[in-house]
């Protein structure tokens, strides 16, 4: 096995240099800094604080196909890494850094988003009965450590998923419900088998946290939460908390002439104008992703300062959420959660919270080929405009659950950009009804751990859209799902869960999927509060780039290229 790359302890004073040169005029371009390997000993970031980040590399070598090979790409993220292990990981500040160290079996296309092409499979067959598929591998490919990537390594990481071991905490397990068993037929080929036929199969394999991950390597340490060994096009070299996460060129990739960069350097900034001068004076090439993302007013900025600037605007069904603690008082009662759902209004949240870069939602995200029609979801409570008759009924269903003066809790929120602003408009909505809620700010990295203990009698929590998909969308809701942090339980929505996701009809499966989603809008156990508009931005000598689906996919990065 290879060094083991370091997860580095660090100090947020390490990122004083990294700040101060991204709010400096932008410098003429220097040579190519590649990632090191990290010191024997853990860095200390205020004996030796980072360098800022490089401006592109001038050393890029043509190729007789257009792109150029060499340089360093230059990102941020405002959320830190809860650890590494992208199956066990609940935030996209563990996947859009590592998602490039990783491989999985298929994927999105990263020049078309929509389609999925084969990935670590060459190809796949599917059974007529649509309950057995299977995968056969490409030849020849091969672990960061050097070991041999075989069909048990795709078996050991889907049954991590699907069935996790005790220990294991495995969030979109929901997804591969269907699976019976990963049975390895040689080296290179594997078969599913599925309990029933799934519409959602193929999309929850092409997911960016569907990662094949190293049997040996796991079975001999026990998780992934501080090394990272991959088949991906890029291999992990040191996370500083509080300052950047570096990857770098997997010279051995299993596709020929990929990638194409050196390496990437991910800078950990939170504040979101730090966050823009770091982009705006070039001192970082792309970006960040989701929430970390640009606002629209950071964008017509971007495209009246940046020459050249490209945008791309993506929602994807990610946004925020106000979960309910069902399992004690006060939100146990249906009556006190719909109190507080009628005194929301979602426009002004959108509107004040996120400069209008958001939609409207309901439990299946924005108005789409899955969810209500618009006219009917724009018109139920804590989405549209309450009224004055919203307020008053809000209030005698406080004061019939017990609460006649109103009552008092806390609303912790992550501590990521636009959080808080979010947090704190809610604060003044439900207010007007008589729930005083005190916000509590929980640092992003300790996040999940806080929400899944649910001690707190509500929260600011977000969804994800890896998976554009039902079976994803509505796992939220599920008895026993990890995606459940509501501690809601429902035979009705059990059952209709289970209906709509072996329902291979679309038309059939979407009047199961509204009942539920109407029925869920008059429980609330969680309210989603909107579903983002993402911006991503980049400098035009990044080359190769489209937009992405979803925030979730399309994380490799081996088929961009820096220009000169």
């Amino acid at each position: 096995m290879q060094p083991k790359k370091s997860f580095i302890s660090g100090s947020s004073l390490a990122v004083l240099a990294l700040l101060a040169a991204a709010c400096a005029p932008a410098a003429a371009p220097t040579p190519a800094v590649k990632p090191t390997a990290p010191a024997s000993k853990v860095e200390t970031p205020a004996a030796k604080p980072p360098a800022p980040p490089p401006a592109p590399s001038p050393t890029l070598k043509p190729t007789a196909q257009g792109p150029r090979y060499g340089g360093i790409l230059t990102s941020w993220d405002s959320i830190e890494p809860e650890h590494l292990d992208i199956h066990q990981a609940n935030s996209g500040g563990t996947l859009w850094p590592m998602g490039g160290v990783y491989n999985g079996l298929i994927q999105h296309n990263p020049l078309r988003p929509h389609n999925i092409i084969p990935e670590l499979a060459e190809s796949w067959e599917v059974s007529p009965d649509g309950k057995s598929w299977t995968f056969n591998l490409h030849e020849g490919m091969k672990w960061h450590d050097g070991k041999p990537f075989t069909a048990e390594d795709v078996k050991f990481s889907l049954d991590r998923m699907r069935d996790p071991p005790r220990g294991i905490v495995s969030p979109r397990r929901n997804l591969y419900k269907a699976v019976e068993k990963v049975e390895p037929l040689n080296a290179r080929k594997v078969r599913l088998v599925l309990k029933h036929p799934s519409p959602s199969l193929l999309p929850a394999l092409a997911t960016g946290w569907a990662v094949m991950m190293p049997r040996h390597v796991i079975e001999a340490r026990g998780d992934m939460k501080n090394e990272a060994v991959g088949t991906g096009p890029f291999k992990f070299v040191r996370y500083m908390a509080g300052t950047s996460l570096v990857v770098e060129k997997n010279k051995d990739y299993f596709v020929k002439g990929r990638p194409y960069l050196d390496g990437i350097t991910w800078y950990l900034i939170k504040d979101p104008s730090v966050q823009f001068a770091a982009l705006r004076t070039r001192r970082v090439l792309v970006s960040g992703y989701g929430s970390s993302g640009l606002t629209p007013v950071q964008v017509e900025v971007a495209k009246r300062e940046i020459p050249g600037v490209s945008v791309y605007e993506y929602g994807g069904g990610s946004g925020q959420t106000m979960v309910f603690n069902v399992t004690r008082p006060p939100f146990n009662d249906v009556r006190v959660r719909q109190a507080a759902v009628m005194a929301l209004d979602q426009g002004e949240i959108i509107k004040a919270a996120v400069q209008g870069g958001a939609r409207r939602t309901g439990p299946l995200g924005a108005p789409g080929e899955w969810t209500l029609p618009e006219q009917e979801l724009y018109a139920l409570p804590g989405i549209r405009k309450p009224s004055a008759g919203d307020i008053a009924e809000a209030k005698r269903l406080l004061a019939e659950a017990g609460f006649p003066s109103g009552l008092k809790t806390a609303f912790p929120f992550r501590s990521a950009a636009r959080f808080g602003e979010v947090a704190q408009v809610v604060q003044d909505q439900v207010a007007k009804v008589g729930i005083d809620i005190g916000l509590q700010r929980i640092e992003a990295a300790a996040f999940p751990d806080f929400q899944r203990r649910r001690t707190w009698d509500m929260i600011q929590s977000s969804h994800r859209a890896g998976v554009n998909d039902p079976d994803e969308q509505l796992g939220y809701f599920v008895t026993g799902s990890p995606d459940n942090h509501s501690g809601y339980s429902d035979k009705m929505v059990d059952e209709l869960y289970a209906k709509q996701s072996q329902t291979m009809n679309p038309a059939e499966r979407k009047q199961i999927v509204n009942r539920l989603e109407r029925w869920l809008m008059e429980r609330v156990p969680i309210f989603r509060l909107f579903e983002w508009t993402m911006y991503v931005a980049h400098w035009p000598e990044l080359k190769g780039y489209e937009g992405l689906e979803t925030s979730m996919n399309n994380t490799r990065w081996a088929h961009v290229w820096l220009a000169q």
